[in-house]
């Protein structure tokens, strides 16, 4: 490997009188680094010595590793691994108090330990209130949906948030029923129950219904188990990751169409007439034409009034700070509202229907519908999308929360924690459970501190559940549907979309495929063809990389894209270009073809200059890792260059890259002095070559790229 030690700088433009060069030689050991301020050397990937310039003309350059992790890089990564499992055992064993190996297994001793009375118990209460009043007859309106009775929906108000409070991670995040996870159990469920959609009131049941309702709930129950042995699995052998694969795009796409399928499946309600379940929007829009001869115009009335006015409450409360607490208490409002009208003014006997039958009590045990699990290779599939969608959603809110209030979220322990909150759902008659959006937002905005907000909003709900149940029978369905249409209605993200056309094209097509097939399709196929669209552009990006051809920026010994810096300087002879990306067996051969258009047009536009393309450079910087495939391409590029007369020329490769060349002999083939440090350096070296040929240009004769005509 070389550096170019003639001005300790790479800040001299090319062309300049020829000086002493340096070789770089290879050497083993650890070595210290003594090198000007001006030296553009990454201190992560190489390691250099400066040797006495009298004695040794120049600076020495090793290759960045010791002798003993050559013998195996596997080997030696477990090793470190346990050496540093190890220490930080230790450090732990010695400094940690009872209360710090307790906060390990219950997070909330974190906050606990630090909870100020004073400044955060008032905040915390009625933060919680407030997310109370709005979980009660949301998580009613979402048990619906799901095709569940009413009181299971608060049973998954109840006992999942107060085990999220113990061992999530989130001081703001409101757990609970929730929309699109109700939508995905009540649309996917009812295939796997013969007779389940001809269900409307899952509270009052005929004697035939009865059997059919209780394999339904025993479904959701084991459907909810598998999402917490996913969940937890996700987060103890760290796994978040995979997340990563559903971008906002997929995500915001899916929910803006889940939210239009919810919002449809629960005009019925207010209309004031019941027709069978329909996922697709062209289906279900010919099912209410059709049946539109049957609407009730005292529902209607009633549940479009409601719906209005929980619309205006709640845009008051999101636009105005002065009135935010109109937000919280549209549902309960309506909610009020309706049964003074039932309970006063008898509309439940003029044609309004009503829930029904509620049961009073806290849950039962449901371990013992854990098993048998006939259904399990028909609820897997089911379960995977509802936790990984679960799972974006909570994780994206628990993160912005954070960020927001200043404090460090767990990853990891965040996922186990929701996975934690749906066992015990699991054990006690609640379905799936994740954090919500607008009732996260209500908990933060009413200045919620801790996860003590969540206790409180458990004990509203469970009041509820032992003496309020009675006067929630009253309830009529036309208020529950207002209540659902209203909270989806911030799930439709339009403004997302426009966006995402603005700023990436890409983006925009992954959001539409999820939207409209969610929309026309179905919803777990619309959501597969998203990802799976999604999974095709991260494919296609990595297959074919970002290249440049890079020129010298005027004044500078910096070189960078000739696109991006149209005033950039090529030397004739010497061609610098760039690969972005890891060079693998799914790229090679773009990046080959890259090259060799670049090769193709400069050594046109060098020629017409009077030049011979000598150099070819290529910047290894963003390079973090190649392949067997890579090292063979470029083996081939070295012996492809040199058929050509022209020298190939690598620059600041990392450590594990050169490592792997080294491993194949490739410094040898291509001469350990044709490896440098920098692209100033290189083209430097590589200028005072060509004029000490007599065919290096001067400083005056340093030309303009190409005109931005020609694809360089």
């Amino acid at each position: 490997m070389r550096r170019n030690q003639s001005s300790g700088s790479s800040q001299q433009p090319p062309g300049d009188p020829p000086q002493t060069s340096s070789l770089l030689h290879e050497a083993t050991g650890t070595v210290g680094m003594e090198l000007s301020s001006s030296a553009p050397v990454d201190e992560g990937r190489v390691t250099v010595r400066m040797e006495n310039a009298a004695s040794t003309g120049g600076a020495g350059l090793e290759f960045p590793w010791q002798e003993e992790r050559d013998q195996g890089s596997m080997q030696g990564t477990i090793t470190r691994m346990w050496e540093r499992s190890k220490s930080s055992y230790k450090l732990k064993v010695e400094t940690y108090t009872w209360l710090d190996w307790l906060a390990l297994f219950l997070p909330c001793v974190r906050w606990l330990r630090t909870y100020k009375i004073k400044e955060y118990l008032w905040a915390d209460f009625v933060a919680g209130i407030s997310v109370g009043f709005m979980v009660v007859p949301q998580s009613m309106s979402y048990a619906n949906l799901a095709g569940l009775p009413s009181v299971i929906g608060l049973y998954g108000a109840f006992l999942p948030v107060l085990a999220y409070a113990l061992v999530g991670s989130s001081r703001q995040l409101a757990v609970g029923p929730v929309a699109v996870t109700s939508l995905l159990i009540g649309s996917s469920l009812k295939d796997l129950v013969e007779g389940a959609d001809t269900i409307s009131n899952p509270n009052v049941l005929t004697a035939a219904q009865e059997p059919i309702q209780e394999r339904y709930n025993h479904l959701a129950i084991q459907l909810s188990l598998l999402v917490a042995v996913l969940y937890t699995s996700v987060g103890v052998f760290r796994l978040g990751f995979v997340t990563n694969f559903l971008s906002h795009s997929v995500i915001g796409g899916f929910t803006s169409g889940a939210a239009i399928t919810i919002g449809l499946s629960q005009i019925k309600y207010i209309l004031g007439f019941s027709i069978p379940r329909k996922d697709r929007l062209h289906d279900q829009v010919k099912n209410y034409i059709d049946n539109m001869h049957n609407l009730k115009w005292q529902e209607f009335i009633m549940g479009s009034t409601f719906l209005i006015l929980l619309v205006t409450m709640k845009e008051i409360g999101k636009r105005s700070k002065r009135f935010r607490w109109l937000r919280p208490l549209g549902p309960i409002t309506v909610c009020i509202i309706a049964l003074c009208a039932v309970y006063i003014g008898h509309v439940d006997q003029k044609g309004i229907k009503v829930i029904g039958s509620i049961q009073k009590g806290l849950p039962a045990p449901t371990v013992g519908w854990w098993s048998p699990m006939p259904d399990f290779l028909d609820l897997l599939p089911i379960a995977v999308v509802v936790m990984l969608v679960d799972l974006l959603e909570s994780t994206s809110i628990a993160r912005a929360l954070a960020n927001k209030n200043k404090y460090d979220l767990v990853p990891n322990q965040e996922i186990v924690g929701l996975g934690l909150a749906n066992f015990v759902g699991s054990a006690f008659h609640c379905y799936s459970t994740t954090g919500s959006f607008s009732r996260s937002a209500v908990n933060n905005e009413s200045g919620a501190k801790t996860g003590l907000s969540g206790i409180v909003t458990a004990l509203v709900v469970g009041f509820v559940l032992l003496f309020m149940t009675p006067v929630f029978e009253k309830l009529p369905y036309c208020t529950l549907g207002a209540i659902v249409c209203s909270s989806v209605t911030g799930l439709l993200e339009y403004e997302q979309a426009i966006y995402l056309f603005k700023v990436n094209k890409l983006d925009f097509i992954v959001w539409m495929a999820s939207f409209l097939g969610t929309l026309f399709i179905s919803i777990e196929i619309g959501l597969g063809i998203a990802i799976g669209l999604a999974m095709l552009i991260v494919i296609y990006e990595s297959a074919f990389p970002h290249t440049a051809l890079l020129g010298r920026i005027p004044g500078s010994g910096v070189y960078r894209n000739i696109k991006q810096y149209p005033n950039s300087q090529l030397v004739p002879g010497v061609m610098v270009c760039r690969i972005d990306a890891p060079i693998y067996f799914a790229n090679v051969q773009w990046i080959k073809d890259r090259l060799r258009a670049y090769e193709a047009r400069h050594r046109a536009w060098s020629a017409e200059r009077g030049a011979k393309l000598e150099f070819a450079i290529m910047d290894m910087s963003p390079v973090t890792h190649i392949d067997a495939t890579g090292i063979h391409a470029l083996e081939g590029w070295i012996e492809h260059f040199a058929n050509g007369g022209t020298q190939l020329v690598l620059c600041n490769p990392s450590a594990k890259v050169i490592k792997a060349l080294e491993t194949a002999g490739v410094p040898d083939m291509l001469g350990r002095d044709w490896i440098f440090v920098t692209v100033g350096d290189a083209v430097s070296f590589c200028s005072r070559q060509l004029a000490e040929r007599g065919k290096a240009p001067v400083p005056e004769a340093l030309a303009e790229p190409p005109s931005s005509s020609e694809d360089l």
